[in-house]
């Protein structure tokens, strides 16, 4: 009985991690991203060449960009002046899920919690060069 117990465990470990693994299949859907950006995030960032909201730094060409670089952006936070980031899809999707975690002591508030959301946002951000 004791291995029938061991074995049943393992196999609930392994069923288990199995059905919580990530999806890694998701395709974004840039539109919606669009979308969910003009909602969510451009009370705060611009993506246009001039002009927009200011509270936030510009995102028009944000990926490959080093994070808190923006020269005529002056309220960035220290922490992320420190964070020696770089604004890779990567890098974006890990600090949209929880930006202070990532991150403590930034400024940015907005979280995208859904995997989906968050993949339509930043291919919509993938779009968008200077």
């Amino acid at each position: 009985m004791p291995n029938f117990r061991r074995l049943l465990v393992v196999a609930t470990a392994v069923l288990a991690s199995a059905s919580c693994a990530a999806d890694t299949t998701i395709t974004p859907d840039i539109e919606h991203g669009k979308a969910t950006f003009n909602t969510m995030c451009g009370v705060c960032h611009s993506v246009q060449k001039t002009g927009g909201p200011v509270e936030g730094p510009n995102l028009l060409g944000l990926v490959g960009r080093e994070a808190a670089s923006q020269a005529d952006f002056a309220k960035y936070s220290p922490a992320l002046k420190t964070s020696n980031l770089t604004w890779s899809e990567e890098t974006l999707d890990r600090f949209l899920v929880n930006p202070m975690a990532m991150v403590p002591g930034t400024l940015m508030p907005m979280l995208i919690r859904d995997d989906k959301t968050r993949a339509d946002v930043i291919a919509y951000l993938a779009t968008l060069k200077q």
